[in-house]
């Protein structure tokens, strides 16, 4: 859609992410627990509706398609889960892959291309989409509006700049 705006490239990168769900272990309430996840960021799992859902938090460039699972993710998913938790995986009950998009610094892309007048970016959530969906939202409308950063989003200390497309090409 950009090259049709005559916008310039961000470098939008699709990356596979997969995603196992297990049983839970018998008798164990999982709506009680937390996400937990390595600091390195080689894996997490959380509680889901009643089971648990886990990813070795892959981040494997691909090209766009529909993407499924390779077999080597889900195997390092299962080992790290039980090499760092007491859980056991006895049972994969669904499992999937699907595509994130990121930018060089992975963070969100929001605000107008300058060289395509009316063309405004919001892309490279990456894994995030759901997480920063409010806050994106509003910054996205106040941005595309004339209304520049909303006040919460500028508390953080963040800038149109650091948010915007330009970014990426210096």
């Amino acid at each position: 859609m950009a090259g049709l705006a005559g916008a310039r490239k961000i470098g939008l990168q699709p990356k596979r992410r997969t995603v196992i769900v297990f049983d839970a272990p018998a008798g164990l309430d999982m709506a009680a627990f937390p996400i937990a996840a390595d600091c390195s960021e080689q894996f997490y799992f959380k509680p889901e509706s009643g089971r648990v859902l886990a990813s070795p938090a892959d981040e494997t460039p691909v090209e766009p398609q529909d993407v499924q699972p390779e077999e080597i993710d889900i195997a390092l998913v299962v080992d790290r889960v039980e090499q760092a938790s007491t859980l056991r995986v006895e049972r994969i009950v669904r499992r999937w892959a699907g595509l994130r998009s990121f930018v060089k610094d992975k963070n969100p892309v929001v605000g107008f291309a300058p060289d395509a007048p009316g063309f405004f970016w919001l892309a490279g959530q990456g894994g995030y989409g759901i997480q920063t969906s409010y806050a994106m939202g509003l910054t996205a409308a106040s941005l595309a509006t004339g209304r520049g950063l909303p006040d919460a989003v500028k508390s953080y200390g963040l800038t149109e700049s650091d948010l915007g497309p330009q970014r990426l090409w210096a």
